[in-house]
C-alpha cells in the first residue's frame, strides 16, 4: 500500500518532468526552420478610352471607365532543406469596377506551385507559356488595347500545365511548357509543349541585350516559331519580334512581327510600337497595328498615361484613345 502511494507520486512528477524536457527539443527543432515568406502584391489601374467601332480587343464601342487587367495575388516559398524550396503563387483579375462584371467580379490568372533548386524550377498549375513569356519586354503597351496579343496569336496563360525553367549556363536558359491536353478542354484533347531557349537579361541591366527563340507545337490549337530581340543603346531601349504561326488543326496561317522604341528622359516616357499579322488568327483579316503614346513616372511603383492605338483590317479601321493611371504595389 505504501509502495502503490509512492509509484502515485513518482508518475506525475516523472512525466511532468519528461514533457518539461521534451517541448524545449521539439521547439528547437522549430525554431530551425527558416519562416516561409510571403508577399501579398498586386496592381490597381484605372483608364478612360474613347474608342472609335469597337470591334478591337479589349475595348468597347463609345467612351468606358475601366480597370483594365487590375489584380492581386499571394506569393511565397518555403526552404523544404538546403537543396530544395517549395513556391506557389495565387493570382486573380479583379473585374468589378462597372456594371457589366457586377455578377463576375474575379477570374483566374497564374495559379501555380512549385519547387527549385540546383536542377532549376518545377512548375504546376495555370501559368503564362513560354511562348508568351519569350516577348521579355518588347510589348510596351502589355495589358492594353496596344498590346501585342490585339493580332499576335501565343499570348496564352494555360491551366493544367508543367513548367520547367533551367539553371543559367553562360548565359542561356532553357525552359519548357507542357500542356495536358486530356485535362485541358483548350488542347481538344492533344498534349501541346513550347520550348523556349534564351540568352541575355530580360531586363536589360545585367546585358544590354535579351534574345528568345522559341518553338510552340498544338498549344492552345497554335504551332508557332518566335525570335524575339531586345537591345539597349544608351538610352533608347528597342525591341524586334518576328513570328510564323499556324493552326494546328486547320488551314490559316502566316507571318506576323512587332518593333517597338521608348526613350526615357526625365519622369518622361514617349513609346511608339508597329505590329502586323497576316495569319488572321486574332482579328477577321490580316491586320496592322500601331500605338504610340507617353508614360509620366510617378516613382517605380505609379505612372500615368496617354496613348493613342489604331486597328487597320483589310475592310475596316477602328481606333482608341486612352488615358489612364496605374500603381503598383
Amino acid at each position: 500500500m505504501q509502495q502503490d502511494n509512492i509509484f502515485q507520486l513518482i508518475r506525475p512528477r516523472t512525466l511532468a518532468a519528461l514533457a518539461a524536457c521534451t517541448l524545449p527539443i521539439s521547439m528547437v527543432q522549430a525554431s530551425n526552420l527558416p519562416a516561409p515568406a510571403i508577399q501579398f502584391y498586386g496592381k490597381a489601374e484605372v483608364q478612360l478610352a474613347h474608342t472609335d467601332k469597337g470591334f478591337m480587343r479589349y475595348a468597347e464601342q463609345g467612351t468606358q471607365l475601366d480597370m483594365p487587367f487590375s489584380r492581386f495575388g499571394l506569393r511565397g516559398e518555403q526552404q523544404l532543406n538546403d537543396y530544395l524550396t517549395a513556391f506557389f503563387t495565387y493570382e486573380v483579375d479583379v473585374r468589378g469596377f462597372d456594371e457589366a462584371n457586377t455578377q463576375t467580379p474575379f477570374s483566374a490568372r497564374n495559379t501555380f506551385v512549385g519547387i527549385k533548386g540546383g536542377f532549376g524550377q518545377l512548375i504546376a498549375g495555370r501559368n503564362d507559356t513560354r511562348l508568351k513569356t519569350s516577348e521579355g519586354l518588347v510589348d510596351l503597351y502589355n495589358e492594353t488595347s496596344g498590346d501585342i496579343a490585339q493580332i499576335l496569336p501565343g499570348q496564352d496563360r494555360l491551366g493544367d500545365s508543367l513548367t520547367y525553367i533551367s539553371p543559367r549556363l553562360a548565359g542561356f536558359e532553357l525552359s519548357v511548357t507542357y500542356v495536358l491536353g486530356q485535362d485541358n478542354e483548350l488542347q481538344q484533347g492533344k498534349d501541346g509543349v513550347a520550348v523556349s531557349l534564351a540568352y541575355g537579361d530580360r531586363n536589360l541591366n545585367s546585358q544590354p541585350y535579351y534574345i528568345t527563340l522559341t518553338r510552340a507545337q498544338s498549344l492552345n490549337g497554335l504551332d508557332a516559331s518566335r525570335l524575339v530581340w531586345q537591345q539597349k543603346l544608351s538610352d533608347f531601349t528597342l525591341g524586334v519580334l518576328l513570328q510564323y504561326s499556324e493552326e494546328a488543326e486547320g488551314e490559316r496561317s502566316g507571318s506576323g512581327g512587332y518593333i517597338s522604341v521608348q526613350y526615357p528622359f526625365g519622369n518622361w516616357v514617349p513609346k511608339l510600337q508597329l505590329g502586323r499579322d497576316t495569319s488572321s488568327l486574332r482579328q477577321r483579316s490580316a491586320a496592322n497595328h500601331y500605338t504610340t503614346g507617353v508614360d509620366y513616372l510617378f516613382n517605380s511603383q505609379s505612372k500615368a498615361y496617354v496613348y493613342l492605338t489604331q486597328l487597320v483590317l483589310t475592310d475596316a479601321t477602328d481606333t482608341s484613345v486612352v488615358a489612364g493611371l496605374q500603381y503598383r504595389f
